[in-house]
């Protein structure tokens, strides 16, 4: 998002990531676009309606790829979760929303929220647990069941304003010249070969490793990313309902699971622990694991899901208020280095969710267009966005190519010329929904793979390289 809005501005915008576009968080999400519901608990408004307002963007920017979804909440009048102030939420969060759908498609506009009985709740979600059941909360929010799409449509929009994307590039030092950022030198990691890119302006924008960085650039900034473990599981059963599920343990201070209708499977999360280890593998353990996959089965017994129909582990890292805790961060963090003593034109910046994340790319290049005094920013024009038409990019859960016909493999060797695919498994699990079905991927693999005008040796690197993945 930030490559989008340098790109807006009309400056010569380059990406300089480490591995492949997305890999990281942004791949392991739960492929959601949260409204502002959850922030009138709180009473953040400022918070609430920029969420509105950003989920709106995504809506209109990507009606293609961000769609409606429907979610409901059983009620069982506990604590706070009461019919009646349900139902007032529902009503205020509509009122504070009125503009929600302006300038929306009709595909993809959010109807209001509702109350649903207890019968229209069981009609809708037949598992739910009828015993003290009052109702529930039904609201809208969206979706991205393809969210590698949308990550490359905003690249693509991007490079097609003027701006430029390396993956598998790393940025090894930023340069300076008489206090003030002059470029950065990186090494492809593919070729080992070393370049320097000459800029005024560097953006630290590396999630997790933001805070490492920016400390090897000029000095320490211990609120930059505080990680924690986040991760979202994907299992081999049909999902329990077509609308979103917000469904808690029945004991004290449980946690609330959020059950995606993923594609027809059950995709539930999110799972959030401390982290005090290395960046390189997040992953739950085993007891983390089975305590989510335990909770999971006290509020759907009848799924008795277990180890064996785990299809996929989405995990990554989000930042939280302190150390070692869990309370995740509500806002993004920006720091002006050179305000701070260090070189001028450098700036660190993490955010928070990826609803935000365009939001918080325009507060950065605000902050750097005024002062660098480069005029007012225009708007971001969704119509001006490319619309590439690729069929095999996006596929639905059970696809599978006719025998007979074979030219879904030249959409591929499309995306792989157009869309910097440098390996298989980036063609397979972030430039196309090959990969959602893992089983589907591995079947099609070698077919995959002969795509590439790889030798023997490679090809096998990368078939290894794909299946490890996949595990």
């Amino acid at each position: 998002m930030l490559l989008l809005e340098a790109a807006r501005c009309g400056q010569r915008a380059v990406l300089l990531e480490q591995r492949d576009f997305g890999a990281g968080t942004s791949f392991n999400s739960l492929r959601i676009i949260h409204g502002g519901l959850r922030y009138l608990q709180s009473i953040d408004l400022p918070r609430f309606f920029e969420s509105v307002a950003e989920r709106r963007w995504f809506l209109k920017a990507f009606p293609d790829l961000v769609r409606p979804l429907p979610c409901i909440m059983p009620i069982y009048n506990r604590g706070i979760r009461r019919m009646p102030l349900l139902r007032s939420a529902l009503w205020v969060n509509d009122l504070l929303s009125a503009k929600r759908n302006t300038g929306v498609s009709q595909a993809c506009c959010l109807p209001d929220g509702r109350m649903l009985s207890p019968h229209e709740t069981q009609a809708l979600f037949p598992a739910v647990r009828m015993t003290g059941l009052s109702g529930a909360a039904c609201w809208y929010d969206a979706h991205m069941p393809d969210s590698q799409r949308v990550i490359m449509g905003t690249l693509r929009w991007a490079c097609a304003l003027g701006a430029q994307a390396f993956n598998y590039v790393a940025v090894e030092r930023v340069i300076k010249r008489g206090g003030a950022i002059a470029g950065v030198e990186a090494i492809d990691q593919e070729t080992g070969q070393k370049y320097e890119f000459r800029a005024e302006t560097v953006i630290n924008a590396t999630g997790p490793s933001a805070r490492a960085f920016a400390a090897r650039s000029d000095k320490d900034v211990p609120g930059l990313f505080r990680p924690s473990l986040a991760w979202n599981v994907l299992f081999d059963c049909p999902a329990p309902s077509e609308y979103a599920l917000a469904l808690t343990p029945d004991r004290p201070g449980a946690h609330t699971y959020f059950l995606h209708p993923w594609k027809g499977r059950l995709l539930a999360g999110t799972g959030h622990q401390p982290w005090g280890r290395g960046l390189d593998e997040p992953a739950p353990d085993d007891a983390q694991m089975e305590r989510f996959v335990a909770d999971l089965n006290d509020v759907l017994p009848q799924a008795g899901l277990h180890a064996g129909n785990v299809v996929r582990v989405y995990s990554g890292f989000l930042p939280v208020e302190q150390a070692g805790g869990t309370k995740l961060s509500d806002r993004s963090v920006m720091h002006d280095h050179g305000r701070n003593g260090g070189p001028q034109g450098l700036y660190s910046v993490s955010g928070v969710k990826f609803t935000m994340a365009r939001k918080e790319a325009e507060r950065t290049m605000n902050c750097i267009v005024k002062e660098r005094r480069l005029g007012k920013m225009p708007p971001l024009d969704p119509q001006s966005r490319p619309l590439p038409n690729n069929p095999v990019a996006s596929v639905d859960y059970e696809w599978m190519p006719p025998d007979s016909d074979s030219s879904w493999k030249k959409h591929l060797a499309a995306l792989i010329k157009e869309e910097s695919v440098i390996h298989l498994d980036d063609l397979v699990l972030r430039r196309t929904s090959i990969g959602d079905n893992p089983r589907r991927a591995r079947r099609l693999a070698t077919q995959i793979a002969d795509v590439f005008d790889w030798d023997e040796q490679r090809r096998e690197q990368e078939l290894s390289r794909l299946l490890q993945q996949l595990t």
